[in-house]
């Protein structure tokens, strides 16, 4: 069942960077950035109230602070993600984000293993180092088809990976302390804390940068409710995965399958070309995640 959660998990994904790539040119800014995942957000509790109505776990919704704090490190650190990718996106090359979200596959693999006592064998090391291997090659590539990497682009990169890795763990976290509810219950309270967040930065930072009309709002808003529908079902059925899989496989699956969808993508949508530099990263990545999950 771990599989089929996460295939359906990895559908999703990709139909959220598709949006979100087709989005991006349409916002301007920061300040525009986080307006548009506070819709998302906001759709996202909307949604994950009619899965509780419908499913009978409104009961659940009466939460302890252990379920609060969870929620709301997911929620902050998925607050996080949404602007960095969604700046980021704007910035590099659409696979650099799945390379570095790669980087952020560590921290729920070395936390499954402190908190939980998951073991990762020696052959998973080496796969992982495998991964690292194409996670190289592939910025390589993005080098010939782009500019330089600037500073802050590679803190965005950075902040966009380390930020998912949080919220994987946050993940991991939930169905090991507390499995005996529901996922829609996390997921609500997680884009609760999220939207929360979001609001907050939206009113302290302070900036001169252009904005986009707010009609455009309108224009995109098709984009944005599959955006926040996709973004829902991702978390739902990547939280559902965890109960199954051990991060060491889950997580490393889940970004190196999500790195070889994103370069088909990239290649067919938006017209990156696949360059033998980036056919053997992809290659390696593949003989990476065979390392991992059957070795």
């Amino acid at each position: 069942m771990g599989y089929l959660f996460l295939s359906l998990a990895l559908l999703s994904g990709a139909t959220k960077g598709f949006c979100g790539k087709k989005t991006s040119g349409f916002i301007k800014g920061t300040k525009d950035s986080i307006l548009s995942n506070i819709i998302r957000m906001l759709l996202c509790i909307a949604i994950g109230f009619v899965i509780l109505l419908f499913s009978g776990s409104l009961p659940q919704l009466l939460p302890s602070a252990e379920l609060l704090l969870i929620c709301a490190l997911s929620g902050i650190s998925t607050a996080v993600f949404v602007v960095t990718w969604l700046i980021s996106v704007q910035k590099s090359a659409y696979m650099m984000l799945d390379v570095f979200l790669m980087l952020g596959v560590l921290i729920p693999i070395i936390c499954g293993n402190i908190f939980f006592n998951e073991t990762v064998k020696l052959t998973q090391w080496i796969g992982i180092a495998v991964l690292f291997v194409a996670v190289v090659i592939m910025c390589s590539y993005n080098n010939t088809i782009k500019q330089k990497i600037t500073i802050p682009s590679l803190l965005l990169l950075i902040a966009c990976g380390l930020s998912n890795g949080i919220t994987d763990f946050s993940q991991k976290l939930f169905i090991k302390r507390l499995p005996d509810i529901s996922v829609s219950v996390f997921n609500f309270y997680t884009y609760i804390f999220a939207a929360l967040t979001l609001v907050i930065a939206y009113f302290l930072i302070q900036t001169q940068e252009e904005r986009a009309d707010p009609k455009v709002f309108l224009h995109i808003f098709g984009y944005v409710f599959v955006l926040a529908a996709c973004l829902f079902a991702n978390s739902y059925f990547k939280t559902l995965a965890a109960n199954h899989l051990d991060a060491v496989l889950l997580y490393p699956l889940n970004q190196g399958a999500g790195l070889i969808l994103s370069s088909v993508m990239a290649a067919v949508f938006f017209r990156e070309k696949l360059t033998a530099k980036c056919i053997t990263g992809l290659i390696i990545a593949f003989i990476g995640l065979l390392i991992i999950n059957l070795l």
